[in-house]
């Protein structure tokens, strides 16, 4: 168990600084970011995610870092999903979408005791164009061990 809210948010501060959209956009990856509304804790959300590396034609690596504020706590969520891109649907660009992966949460009590745990994540999305390289992005996040049990977020994606 970790016990320093400082390490989930230096862990933040150091993902956020590589992940800029400039690099994502002349490397071809895609950088967003996005907010929402979790639930078990039931919390305000803000994040940034990044699109990645390729596994195959429909698959992309996809980390993320959400801070959630709200009910007598602080959550901080590192996750590193696959994605899988599922259905196109016609003549309008939308993509759905779903994904897995492992989720590390830092979650600091407003009165003070900190701890961190390990869980999994599944989610279910959909990318929606935009004009130029922008798209916006809905997600449902669903939380599985001791993490957030679900959050719903909104986003903007810049780059390809």
């Amino acid at each position: 168990m970790l016990r320093n809210k400082n390490t989930a948010i230096l862990a933040a501060i150091v993902f956020c600084f590589f992940s800029t959209p400039t690099a994502y956009a002349k490397s071809g990856h895609a950088f967003g970011l996005r907010a929402g509304l979790g639930q078990d804790p039931d919390q305000f959300v803000v994040g940034a995610f990044a699109v990645m590396g390729r596994f195959g034609p429909q698959a992309r690596v996809v980390p993320s870092v959400d801070i959630g504020f709200g009910d007598n706590a602080t959550t901080t969520t590192l996750n590193l999903d696959l994605r899988w891109y599922l259905i196109s649907l016609p003549e309008s660009g939308v993509k759905l979408y779903g994904s897995a992966g492992p989720t590390l949460a830092f979650n600091s009590g407003d009165k003070g005791g900190s701890d961190s745990e390990l869980g999994l994540s599944l989610t279910a999305g959909a990318r929606i164009p935009m004009r130029g390289a922008k798209r916006y992005n809905i997600e449902a996040r669903f939380g599985f061990g001791d993490i957030p049990d679900f959050r719903i977020m909104f986003g903007v994606l810049f780059g390809k």
